[in-house]
């Protein structure tokens, strides 16, 4: 792999004890410690996410080291970078999961590639970044570190100021990447870098010429996802597995007042059926049997929708799928006949309240007999739901939390969660913060109604109150665990009475002194449980 232009790198999820000490720093009633104590199981006196006392508890009965991690299924943005990197005539190659993967990565590295990108799509602050910086400059000091993605952009928000000229510094990459898409952008620094030339000349970078960060030309990126579509058969089978994920929209086309996404990302761009056509035809070929549509609105339009579900109907490649789905925008019959007939195995619901007031504030545009009717259509079908629900929203109270309680009783999606809500200072909501007589941002806020310790207080409460469907996990599960875990032969019906299990078991643990006789009786009831799974071996081990 001589000459290797570029390597990038996907994710990385941090340290869970240094997780663990930050949500317990934040104080019992934190949303954080909240969240914390509904998302780890304790194994052997070792508090750990839900999918490492799995495969904790696996290896205890196999004898293996094997280690389940849903980052197992390729990270999008790597993959969707190699490809975009490798049409515009470099070399390169991606890696997922950092923690994972730091064997294979030492091996690129080895190369000494030109350019080592990081992206940052689900980090919220700079400390998943250092660690990976750290190792690329141990196992290749020459090559060039550009981070790019959602952080560079949150950090950004009001310039370049001193504050961020310190993170950056502290980050240690040579450039960064100040772009909602950005993949014009790599490929311009890798080229560059590529013939000996400096990066003044290329746009959207951030980079330090003489000690001061400095941005280049902004110029906004409209990158075409016909042309932009993954070439699938430049990867092996043995590097994408069971379960892979697909991109087929950018962008969400509503706009909810509690998320930023849509100004971050620009206007809804879509690529066409054809398209999609292909990168099925692809995955079936490499022997994928579970696609996960990334796309935050996939039901967005409706036509559209259904045309992708006649065309899954009519290629019948064998592939289940599951995505994000909007009950408001699923308008007849037809469209959940053609989601059951095409393969739909599961949908994320982005529910958020049962509450028709905190819907209206939210401007989610979305009635609750829509919510009824579509979830009712969708158990009909036997399609996994998941329900995702937003606490202490302004306006929020008990009462609107009760009738969320009532709604997911009443309706029954197969999984829930709820979290306090994360308080987005560059969201809609924030334009009318007087109004709502909103103070603070992330975890630590209150409003006119409510505080977020009394959020996350409520967040237990509906954990004990909503019995008609099972709580999911979030740290390293969430619902694409689903997906993920279908691709090893765990299906729903197996998962169900397991996470039942981890509910009676985060239950007993906050109520009792640990290590009573129920706690005990229930772990190890779990325990014979996860062993029990007829489960196919991790590509990742410890």
């Amino acid at each position: 792999m001589a000459g290797l232009d570029c390597v990038v790198i996907g994710y990385n999820e941090g340290d869970f004890d240094d997780y663990r000490v930050m949500s317990e720093r934040a104080g019992p009633r934190s949303p954080e410690h909240q969240i914390y104590r509904k998302e780890h199981l304790v194994v052997d006196g070792r508090p750990m996410p839900w999918m490492d006392a799995f495969s904790t508890l696996r290896n205890r009965a196999t004898g293996q080291t094997g280690r389940y991690h849903v980052g197992e299924v390729f990270n999008l943005a790597a993959l969707y970078l190699t490809s975009f990197l490798r049409r515009h005539g470099l070399s390169a190659e991606p890696v997922s999961l950092f923690s994972g993967e730091r064997g294979r990565l030492a091996e690129l590295l080895a190369e000494r590639p030109t350019v080592v990108a990081i992206t940052t799509t689900f980090y919220v602050n700079i400390i998943p970044v250092v660690p990976i910086v750290d190792f690329i400059r141990q196992h290749s000091p020459e090559s060039h570190i550009v981070i790019g993605g959602p952080l560079v952009d949150n950090l950004c928000l009001n310039g370049i100021t001193d504050t961020v000229q310190d993170l950056f510094d502290a980050m240690g990459a040579d450039s960064y990447v100040q772009e909602s898409q950005g993949e014009s952008t790599l490929a311009k620094i890798a080229l560059s870098l590529r013939a000996g030339q400096d990066l003044s000349a290329v746009d959207n970078v951030i980079h330090c010429p003489d000690a001061t960060w400095q941005l280049t030309r902004r110029r906004p990126e409209s990158n075409d996802l016909d042309a932009c579509s993954i070439d699938w058969a430049g990867f092996s089978p043995e590097l994408i597995g069971a379960t892979a994920q697909v991109r087929t929209a950018r962008s969400c086309a509503f706009k909810c007042s509690f998320c930023d996404y849509p100004t971050r990302a620009g206007a809804l761009a879509s690529a066409s059926v054809d398209t999609v056509r292909k990168e099925l035809r692809a995955l079936a070929e490499l022997g994928v049997e579970q696609v996960v549509f990334v796309d935050d609105t996939f039901n967005v339009p409706p036509k559209r929708f259904k045309d992708i579900c006649r065309m899954m109907i009519e290629e019948d490649l064998g592939l289940t799928w599951h995505s994000y789905f909007r009950c408001s925008n699923a308008r007849d019959e037809e469209a959940f006949d053609l989601a059951a007939e095409s393969g739909c195995s599961g949908v994320f619901l982005g529910i958020e309240s049962g509450d028709t007031d905190i819907l209206a504030n939210m401007q989610k545009l979305a009635q609750d007999s829509q919510y009824r009717v579509g979830l009712e259509r969708l158990n009909e079908r036997g399609i996994t739901t998941f329900a995702s629900i937003i606490v202490g929203f302004p306006g929020e109270n008990e009462r609107t939390v009760g009738n969320t309680v009532d709604f997911l009783n009443e309706t029954k999606p197969t999984f829930w969660r709820a979290q306090a809500w994360w308080a987005n200072p560059r969201s809609p909501v924030y334009r009318n913060k007087e109004v709502f007589g909103i103070e603070g941002e992330g975890y630590s806020w209150s409003h006119s109604t409510m505080t977020s310790s009394e959020a996350a207080d409520l967040t237990d409460v509906m954990f004990d109150q909503v019995t008609g469907s099972t709580w999911l996990p979030l740290y390293d599960f969430d619902f694409w665990s689903l997906p993920y875990l279908a691709g090893k032969g765990v299906g729903v019906s197996e998962l169900v009475p397991i996470l039942r299990l981890s509910e009676e078991i985060m239950r007993a643990r906050d109520r009792g002194a640990p290590g009573d006789v129920p706690s005990q009786v229930l772990e190890e009831r779990f325990a014979a449980s996860v062993a029990a799974l007829d489960c196919a071996p991790p590509r990742f081990s410890y």
